[in-house]
């Protein structure tokens, strides 16, 4: 079995180049004591800069041989992690002149056991416009067809289908519109993906925690919804899925990120 953890890193990377390595260092403890096969994360701020020192400290600090770097136009860099025997055998960033905000990724992964290569799409969708999310919902049917084998990993910025209505917001909502636009996430649905957080009857939000837990400072999604999402083609044997939200096992949780992890086991 394999185990991929997916999460939204939220500031780290810019308050860690201004000097304060506090959330950086809360984050590294997390990833450390669950040590997933496969570490995919976004809001990689900063981590190009001097010559990528700060995805290259990642890389060492949460523990993985292996590591690619997707650098968005927008700064909200994205990378995907491993540990040998998994190896990255292919890995290609979305050309930025075709994105319509921070992009993504696709990596090829070679696992041991497994008679096809699996495919990770990361990509964090446009947290401004339903408009724009929709084309790159588009987008993803051609970055991983159904027939293929893997998942895409993102923070959809979107409600997913089924989910509880959220609050209204000019960001999720369409002009005129009473409820959520889901379209951008619709569309995998209506392919054939796998809503995996949904297929295991877990929808528990992922965003809007740092706000809850009470401090002066609040997250960027101030409200609790699930937009950091798992979606699995139909030929991965799908395990088991969890959000990492129990503060008494990682601590640090409630200041690391506004985002939780999200977590998927496969076959």
């Amino acid at each position: 079995m394999t185990s991929l953890m997916f999460w939204n890193l939220y500031t780290a990377g810019r308050e860690s180049m201004a000097g304060d390595d506090q959330r950086w260092d809360e984050q590294v403890a997390v990833v450390q004591r669950h040590r997933p096969d496969i570490l995919a994360v976004t809001e990689g701020w900063e981590w190009d800069n001097d010559d990528r020192a700060l995805f290259r400290r990642a890389q060492e600090q949460f523990g993985y041989q292996h590591g690619e770097l997707y650098e968005a136009k927008t700064g909200c860099h994205m990378a995907i992690f491993t540990n040998d025997p998994i190896q990255i055998a292919h890995f290609r960033g979305q050309p930025q002149a075709q994105t319509f905000w921070h992009g993504g990724y696709r990596a090829t992964l070679s696992i041991p056991g497994t008679e096809r290569p699996f495919t990770v799409v990361g990509t964090h969708l446009n947290p401004f416009d339903p408009t724009l999310r929709r084309i790159e919902g588009n987008f993803l049917r051609v970055h991983l067809p159904v027939h293929e084998h893997g998942v895409i990993v993102m923070d959809a910025n979107t409600t997913a289908p089924g989910d509880p209505e959220p609050p209204f917001g000019v960001n999720s909502h369409q002009l005129g519109e009473e409820k959520a636009d889901r379209t951008a996430v619709d569309v995998l649905a209506t392919i054939g993906l796998t809503d995996v957080g949904a297929h295991f009857g877990d929808r528990s939000p992922t965003c809007g925690y740092y706000r809850r837990s009470g401090t002066a400072e609040a997250g960027a999604v101030q409200k609790l919804v699930r937009i950091d999402q798992i979606w699995a083609t139909p030929s991965v044997e799908l395990k088991g899925y969890r959000v990492i939200d129990d503060v008494s096992v990682d601590p640090e949780l409630d200041h690391a990120s506004d985002h939780r992890p999200v977590w998927l086991d496969f076959a």
